[in-house]
């Protein structure tokens, strides 16, 4: 019965019980009101007041009932919807009371670590999760967060890393907060894995930090070739001069050297900074190793043994042939280095194919198929501690006089520039591999032709040459007068384009890429092609990559001549660009304002046409 309708019954009742004892009073009495009636109000009013009084009982009893039975449906819902969040969240749920041990396991937990939820409840979270020469430290580090928990509603952050039960160790970020419950505090950690996230991070900071070295490098590595342009130059016409001199032609053979030891090392610096020329092509790398292979048995100590696992369905590789076998023999000579009591050398090539998180995680330029390249040792291994700095340009592990710290550092810019990946893993007395990654050949382009091997020989015709080095342009006025052609030199992009705007005539433009101004030396050619079409075009540059040139662009397949060069790489290079075009009737093509070319290959084309007529009307 409702508690409405039990008070509307109790106080009928009431009334039922005063009329009755109303009615009794009179009938006994036969008079007026008097004493009988009095005392059958008040024993009315007493069974009132009882009534009232066991109905509010009653009704107090039912709504505590109530009460208590709505707070245990909140109760049960809240702790549904709880365990809800704590089964859908994407992190980690562990409770442990004030001592560490463990009260509540989520599933994300049991995948975390290993340890299933019945395995970790009342087990230590310390002992379960935490190495053994770290637990000390931790027990000290939670003794100290502990009061600080306490006292901050909103929890308390931090990092630790925990051991997962097959003994491999993950960094987690744990977010902590305190509970008073039942007179006892339990602590709710939700653990976040932070490993894969850390790791990125640490790659692009090493991957910045390498960038910015390389734009120092590079930066470096181009003005000192313009040095080394004009020390290699003039010091072949001093030698010339006094070749007749001993003494004196061993001096200049000395500074010669010097300077290719420099040229060299500039070499070694754009490759790491991923901006010298480079020549790719198709390359079937197990060719390449085939030969490599035969070089390591003739020239390595016989205690170590060369292994190859070469894959017959290898693809081609998109590479430049020269500097892949460069890096390749570097990383061969430095695990030689680390087998001097003996060991196995291993060349491995396998084909592989990365999606985008792959192809992320070795540094790859893009998902795709690559050409795999491993070469393992079993040598003493890298330290830990130094496993990240080993691309580093100029850090050596090897004594002062025995390495330049140059070599990783070429192979991983060589790699990188190629569009390719590398990684290295390594442990001390375990030997190391390091892994390279270039990617497939997608056509049959030909490895460009190098230079020929003809007598060097120079020219008459008339070349712009733009360099604004002033040291660099005169040295190279010299040599192209030297070699017999006519020289208009210029400063500048802004000068060269006056000259030409003046109607000035002449057969090449000679120019550098990076220039100081508004045009650098790619764009100051494409708008020199457009005055001029049949205009010739070399370049020159410290390092190859300075200002991208995009497909489409009219001197895109100008030849480059790298800086520093000697009078015979550029004797050869300008009569490449100046003898190999030629039209469809065998002519070579007039440069402008060559009008004697031109009207002598007009009239003979006539003459062949008018012959033909004649022919067809016969």
């Amino acid at each position: 019965m409702k508690l409405r309708g039990l008070l509307t019954l109790a106080m009928a009742i009431q009334v039922v019980v005063t009329a009755v004892a109303l009615l009794a009073a009179h009938a006994v009495t036969r008079a007026g009101f008097g004493m009988a009636e009095i005392a059958a109000l008040l024993a009315s009013a007493v069974v009132a007041v009882l009534l009232v009084w066991l109905c509010s009982r009653m009704i107090e009893t039912s709504q505590q009932k109530q009460a208590a039975a709505q707070l245990a449906a909140q109760a049960r819902a809240s702790a549904q919807i709880t365990q809800a969040v704590i089964k859908t969240a994407l992190d980690a749920f562990v409770q442990t009371d004030a001592n560490g041990l463990i009260l509540e396991w989520s599933f994300q937990a049991e995948a975390l670590t290993g340890w299933t939820r019945q395995e970790a409840l009342g087990i230590d979270a310390v002992e379960l999760l935490i190495a053994e020469r770290f637990r000390d430290g931790f027990r000290q580090r939670m003794a100290r967060l502990l009061p600080e928990l306490s006292t901050t509603p909103i929890g308390i952050r931090f990092e630790a890393t925990l051991l997962h039960r097959e003994g491999d160790e993950i960094l987690i970020e744990a977010s902590s907060t305190a509970l008073q419950l039942g007179g006892r505090t339990v602590i709710n950690t939700f653990v976040r894995d932070v490993t894969q996230k850390r790791a990125a991070e640490e790659q692009l900071i090493q991957a910045q930090k390498m960038e910015a070295v390389g734009q120092l490098t590079g930066g470096i590595a181009h003005e000192f070739n313009n040095m080394l342009t004009v020390i290699t130059g003039t010091i072949e016409i001093l030698a010339d001069a006094v070749k007749d001199n001993p003494p004196l032609a061993t001096i200049t053979k000395l500074i010669s050297e010097a300077a290719d030891r420099g040229a060299a090392l500039t070499s070694s610096l754009l490759s790491f900074a991923r901006k010298q020329a480079l020549q790719p092509a198709d390359i079937d790398v197990n060719d390449l190793l085939e030969e490599l292979a035969k070089l390591l048995l003739a020239t390595f100590d016989k205690k170590i043994e060369i292994v190859t696992k070469l894959d017959d369905k290898i693809w081609l590789a998109f590479a430049d042939r020269g500097q892949l076998s460069s890096a390749l023999l570097n990383l061969a000579i430095n695990a030689r280095d680390a087998m001097l009591d003996g060991g196995t050398l291993t060349l491995t090539t396998r084909n592989v194919v990365f999606g985008v998180r792959e192809a992320v995680a070795v540094g790859a330029g893009y998902a795709g198929d690559y050409i795999e390249i491993e070469i393992a040792d079993t040598g003493t291994g890298i330290p830990q501690a130094i496993l990240e700095r080993i691309f580093d340009p100029f850090f050596s592990t090897k004594d002062v006089g025995k390495g330049t710290g140059l070599g990783l550092s070429m192979v991983f810019g060589f790699v990188k520039q190629s569009g390719g990946g590398i990684k290295v893993s390594s442990a001390e007395g375990r030997g190391t591999t390091f892994n390279i990654y270039l990617p497939k050949a997608e056509t049959s382009t030909l490895r460009p032709a190098g230079y020929d091997e003809r007598k060097v020989v120079g020219g008459t015709e008339t070349i712009l040459c733009v360099e604004d080095d002033r040291d660099v342009r005169q040295f190279v006025t010299v040599q192209l007068q030297n070699l017999g052609y006519k020289v208009i030199p210029a400063a500048n992009a802004a000068e060269a384009l006056a000259i030409a705007a003046a109607g000035t005539p002449f057969d090449l433009l000679f120019t550098d890429i990076v220039m100081a101004g508004a045009l650098n030396g790619r764009e100051l050619a494409d708008e020199m092609v457009a005055m001029r079409p049949s205009l010739r075009v070399l370049f020159t540059s410290g390092y190859a990559h300075d200002a991208p040139h995009a497909p489409g662009h009219a001197t895109v397949g100008a030849p480059l001549l790298p800086k520093p060069y000697r009078k015979a790489e550029l004797a050869r290079m300008l009569r490449r660009s100046l003898d190999t075009a030629v039209d469809a009737a065998g002519d070579p093509i007039p440069t402008p304002y060559s009008v004697k070319a031109e009207v002598e290959g007009f009239l003979r084309k006539q003459v062949s046409s008018e012959g033909d007529a004649t022919r067809s009307r016969r």
